[in-house]
Formats: C-alpha cells, structure tokens, sequence
C-alpha cells in the first residue's frame, strides 16, 4: 500500500534547485500513487512560495488543499488527483 503523504523539502534552497527538486518529486510521488503533498518552502520573501504555487498550478493532477487557510504558513498542501486511465496512458507516453 503507497503512503497516502509525501513531504517534499525546498526550504533554504536556491529557486532553480528548489524548482527542480519540486517538479522531480511531484512526478515521483505522482507515479508513486501519493494521495497528498506537503511542500515545505519556508516563508521568508515569498519567492519560493509563488514559485510553488505557479509551478502547481500548471500540473492537472494537483489540487490546492484548504489554498486559504494552514496552520503552517511556510508548507503549502495540495491533493494529488486520480488520473482517469486514458490521461495516465497519455502521461507515461510523453514521459
């Protein structure tokens, strides 16, 4: 049985390490069959947390959990959606 969450660290990292680690662990906990993501960026100025938010909302099996409100300002969560199984073909296809 896959663990239903994922944390995925990018607190303190520079923004294009911090993207890259983001997009490979997204697609790895994806392909995993992860239910939830927790990505912790920290707060600081911001920059990573916008990075997140603008990077996930480009990918369609992510949907932002509670966008509004979290008990921790420095993570973000989001839900990792179920593909229907012509979109999972199409995925693995391209990838």
């Amino acid at each position: 049985m896959p663990n239903t969450r994922r944390e995925i660290y990018i607190r303190l990292m520079r923004f294009e390490e911090a993207r890259n680690k983001l997009l490979a662990e997204i697609e790895k906990a994806f392909l995993d069959g992860v239910k939830e993501i927790e990505v912790i960026h920290g707060i600081g100025s911001y920059t990573l947390h916008d990075m997140v938010l603008e990077e996930c909302k480009r990918i369609a099996y992510l949907k932002p959990i509670s966008a509004t409100f979290h008990p921790n300002p420095g993570s973000t969560l989001f839900e990792v959606l179920s593909p229907e199984p012509h979109e999972m073909s199409a995925y693995i296809e391209r990838s």
